[in-house]
C-alpha cells in the first residue's frame, strides 16, 4: 500500500503572506542641460534632496527612455528645464511611475496655460532654493501620499463554503493577527531601544544624513512621540513598512517597542466620533478582482494604514489616470465607529504629526474590516471600494483568536511566545533562532528552559531531524525530573516523543508512550479534554500502522468529537483528525470516503494556516495519492505541483526531512502492466503497432513511463 502522509496534533497551530522583494524606491530625475547644471547639483544636495536615488540626465530622448522603462512599482520625482517641458510632459505625464514635476524656468514669462490639463505637474520656479523647499514640503507628506505603495491584504471567508474559491484567500489572515497580538503582549526592556539603535547605526553607516537621524533618534526618541516619529521622513518609517510588507521576522521583533509605543499612542490619541475616511491606491486588475469576489466578508490591512478626511485629497495623491493596464485606481471608503468595544485604535494626526498636516487618520497595524462593495466608477476611471472597521469582538475568527492565543499561555517570557508564533507560522529557522539565544541568556534553572527545549524539538520534528528531537526531548524530561510522574506537563513532553518514534517506526515505544500520555491527561483533566483528544488521534495512527483499522477509526472518532466540542469551528486542530480519518478510509480502500476527509481537512488548514504550512503540504499529497489510485493523473499532477510549491517554500533549506518519492515509484511499478496494455490499445500508438516489434514497443513504453516517474519524483519531494 502507498505511504501517506498523517497529522499529529502537536503541531496543528500553524502560520506567513507571500514575500514581495519588489520594494518601491523613491527616485529623483532632473533634466537640464545649461551650463552650469554642476553648480545647480551642488546646491541640491545642500538641500539633502539627494539621499533619494537621484541621477541627472542633459539629453531628452535618454531621459524619456529611462523613466519609461522604470519598473512600475518606483516613484519618481522629475525636475525640469522649460524648454524641455512641452516636449516631455506630455509623453510621459501618465506613467504611474511619476509621482510629481516641477519645471525650473530663468524666463519670467514661463507660466504657460498648457499645463492646466497636467495635474503632476506642482508648478514653475525661478530659483532653486524656492524650487527645492517646496519639494521637501511636499515629500515631508509622505504618510499621506501612499497611493503608490503596495499594501498586503489578507481576506478570510467567513462564509466557510465548500463551493467558495480559495484562491488568494488562506490562513494568513489568522496568523497575522496572532503575531500582531505577540508583538504587542511583550514587554519592553530596557535594552531594545539601543539594541534597535546598534543595528542601524551599521545599516546605515555609509549615509550621512540617516546616521545624523539615528543620532536625533537616540537623543530625542521617548515613548510618546512615536508617531511623531512615524510621520517623518526617516528610516524609521521606511524600514517599518518594509519589515511589514515582507514580514521580515528580524526587522519586526526589533520594531517590538516601536510598534507597541505607536499603538499606545493612537489609544491616547483615539478620534471619539463616528467618522468617513478615504485612502487612494493603485492596485493590480487581479487584486481589485479578488476584493470584487470576497463581498461581505473580512479583510485584513497588514501595516499601519494611513487615511484622510477629505476625498479631494485622497485623489490628489492619487494623482491622474495611468497607461498601465495592469494598475487599477481605486478609493477605499471606510466607516469607523469608535463606540464600539473590541476596536483596533485610529487618531487624528493633525495635532502630533512631524507634517503637521491636518487631514491624516491614520489606523492600527493589523485593522480587520468588513468588505461592503466594490463598484467600477466608469466616468472618472476608477474603483470604488466601501468598507467598514470591525470591532475584534465582532469579527467572525473572535473565537479561534481568543483558543489559539490561550495556547501559547500567559509567559512573559517573549521569546518563548515569539518562538512558538513563529513555528506556528512555518518559520522554523526564524523560531530556532531566537529559542537558541533565548537559551544562552536563560539562567539554566529558569522554568522556561524546558519550553525552549520542546519548542526546538518541535522544529526538529518538522524538519524530519527526528534524532535531535529526541534529544531536545529528553532534555525537557531532565529538567522535569523533579515533578511527580503524573505531572501533566510530563505528558505533553510524552506525547511528543511518541509522535517522533512513530515517525522512526518503532511503533511499539510510540503505543506505550502515547498510553502513558493519556492516562497523565485522564487523571488531570476532564474526559473531554482537549490533550485527551491529542492522544486519541495519535493511538489511532498507531493502530492504522497495526492495520487494526476498527480500533484506529474508535479512536480516531473519539478525537473528533472532544474535538468539535471544545474547539471553535474552523480550528486547524480539526483538520488533522480529518486527514487521519482520511487515512483509515484510505488503508480500507474506501478510496471516496477517504478523498471527502482530506477535503475537509484541506478546507480547514487553508481558512486557519498560512499558505507555506507542511500540514497543507501533508494533506495535499494524500489527496494526490487518492486521485493517483482512481487514475486520474491529471489532477494529481496538479495537486502534487500544489503540494510541491507548498513544501519547496517552507523546507527548501532543509536537506533531512521525509519524503514520497519512493511512493510513487511503487505506484507506477505495481500498474506497469495496466499502463502497456491500455496504450497499446490507444490508436494513436496503431502505426507503431504496425511497423515495431512488440517487444520494442515495450521498451519504448518503458522508456516513457520512466520519465514520467522521474518527472514526478522531481516534482513531490516532501513528507
Amino acid at each position: 500500500m502507498t505511504s501517506i502522509s498523517e497529522s499529529s496534533s502537536s503541531h496543528e497551530s500553524v502560520y506567513a503572506v507571500s514575500k514581495n522583494n519588489n520594494c518601491r524606491r523613491l527616485l529623483l530625475i532632473w533634466l537640464d542641460n545649461s551650463s552650469d547644471f554642476q553648480e545647480k547639483i551642488d546646491i541640491l544636495k545642500e538641500f539633502r534632496l539627494s539621499k533619494n536615488n537621484f541621477q541627472t540626465f542633459t539629453e531628452l530622448e535618454q531621459c524619456k527612455n529611462h523613466i519609461q522603462t522604470t519598473p512600475s512599482q518606483h516613484r519618481i520625482t522629475l525636475i525640469i528645464r522649460d524648454y524641455f517641458s512641452q516636449q516631455l510632459i506630455p509623453e510621459i505625464h501618465d506613467l504611474v511611475q511619476i509621482s510629481s514635476i516641477y519645471i525650473y524656468c530663468t524666463n519670467e514669462q514661463c507660466h504657460y496655460s498648457w499645463i492646466e490639463k497636467y495635474p503632476k505637474v506642482k508648478g514653475f520656479y525661478q530659483r532653486l532654493d524656492i524650487l527645492f523647499n517646496k519639494i521637501l514640503s511636499d515629500q515631508s507628506r509622505i504618510p499621506l501620499s501612499r497611493s503608490d505603495e503596495q499594501i498586503s491584504i489578507s481576506i478570510f471567508d467567513s462564509k466557510f463554503s465548500s463551493e467558495q474559491s480559495t484562491t488568494g484567500i488562506d490562513g494568513s489572515f489568522v496568523q497575522y493577527q496572532l503575531l500582531i497580538d505577540c508583538l504587542l503582549k511583550m514587554k519592553t526592556t530596557s535594552t531594545d531601544k539601543s539594541d534597535f539603535i546598534l543595528k542601524y547605526l551599521e545599516y546605515y553607516k555609509d549615509n550621512k544624513q540617516e546616521l545624523e537621524n539615528i543620532d536625533q533618534f537616540k537623543k530625542e526618541y521617548t515613548s510618546g512621540c512615536a508617531l511623531w516619529w512615524y510621520t517623518k521622513d526617516t528610516f524609521l518609517y521606511r524600514l517599518l513598512n518594509k519589515a511589514l510588507r515582507l514580514q521580515d521576522i528580524e526587522l519586526l521583533y526589533l520594531f517590538g517597542f516601536f510598534i507597541r509605543d505607536l499603538e499606545q499612542e493612537l489609544r491616547q490619541w483615539q478620534y471619539l466620533s463616528p467618522i468617513n475616511v478615504y485612502r487612494s491606491q493603485w492596485m493590480s486588475i487581479e487584486e481589485v478582482k479578488l476584493l470584487a469576489n470576497s463581498i461581505d466578508q473580512l479583510i485584513s490591512i497588514n501595516s499601519f494604514f494611513s487615511t484622510t478626511f477629505s476625498q479631494n485629497v485622497a485623489f490628489a495623491y492619487l494623482g491622474s489616470s495611468n497607461s498601465d493596464d495592469k494598475l487599477q485606481s481605486v478609493l477605499f471608503e471606510i466607516e469607523a465607529d469608535p463606540c464600539k468595544d473590541g476596536m483596533k485604535p485610529f487618531a487624528d494626526l493633525s495635532e502630533i504629526s512631524w507634517f503637521n498636516y491636518e487631514q491624516e487618520v491614520l489606523m492600527m497595524l493589523g485593522s480587520i474590516f468588513r468588505l461592503k462593495s466594490v463598484l467600477r466608477d466608469e466616468e472618472n476611471h476608477r474603483w470604488h471600494i466601501k468598507m467598514i472597521l470591525c470591532s475584534d469582538n465582532d469579527c467572525d475568527v473572535q473565537k479561534i483568536f481568543h483558543h489559539m492565543k490561550e495556547q501559547y499561555g500567559s509567559s512573559n517570557t517573549r521569546l518563548v511566545l515569539f518562538g512558538n508564533v513563529l513555528i506556528d507560522m512555518a518559520k522554523f529557522n526564524e523560531a530556532e533562532q531566537y529559542l537558541e539565544r533565548l537559551l544562552k541568556q536563560l539562567p539554566s534553572t529558569h522554568k522556561s528552559v524546558y519550553k525552549c527545549y520542546h519548542s526546538l524539538g518541535k522544529i526538529s520534528f518538522e524538519k524530519g531531524d527526528y534524532d535531535r528531537s529526541l534529544k531536545y526531548l529528553c532534555e525537557c524530561l531532565n529538567f522535569l525530573s523533579n515533578l511527580k510522574l503524573n505531572d501533566s506537563r510530563i505528558a505533553y513532553i510524552y506525547n511528543s516523543m511518541g509522535e517522533v518514534y512513530h515517525k522512526k517506526g518503532e511503533i511499539k515505544q510510540a503505543l506505550e508512550l502515547f498510553e502513558k500520555a493519556l492516562e497523565v491527561f485522564q487523571q488531570n483533566f476532564t474526559e473531554n479534554h482537549e490533550s485527551s483528544a491529542w492522544c486519541y488521534n495519535n493511538l489511532g495512527m498507531i493502530y492504522l500502522e497495526m492495520k487494526n483499522y476498527k480500533q484506529a477509526s474508535d479512536y480516531l472518532k473519539k478525537a473528533l468529537d472532544i474535538k468539535t466540542k471544545v474547539l471553535p469551528h474552523g480550528h486547524p486542530c480539526l483538520g488533522n483528525t480529518y486527514t487521519n480519518l482520511g487515512n483509515a478510509y484510505y488503508y480500507r480502500h474506501e478510496y471516496d470516503e477517504a478523498l471527502r476527509n482530506y477535503k475537509i481537512s484541506y478546507k480547514i488548514f487553508k481558512r486557519s494556516l498560512n499558505h507555506g504550512h507542511p500540514s497543507i503540504a501533508r494533506v495535499l499529497k494524500n489527496i494526490g495519492l487518492i486521485y493517483e489510485v482512481k487514475q486520474n493523473f491529471t489532477e494529481a499532477k496538479k495537486i502534487y505541483e500544489q503540494g510541491h510549491a507548498i513544501h519547496k517554500y517552507t523546507f527548501e533549506s532543509f536537506t533531512n526531512f521525509p519524503i514520497f518519492s519512493s511512493s510513487l515509484r511503487e505506484f507506477w511499478g505495481r500498474r506497469y502492466n495496466r499502463v502497456v496494455h491500455t496504450v497499446l490499445k490507444e490508436s494513436i500508438f496503431e502505426p507503431i503497432r504496425l511497423e515495431f516489434s512488440s517487444s520494442t514497443i515495450g521498451a519504448l513504453i518503458t522508456f516513457i513511463i520512466n520519465g514520467l516517474v522521474h518527472a514526478h519524483i522531481c516534482l513531490v519531494t516532501f513528507g
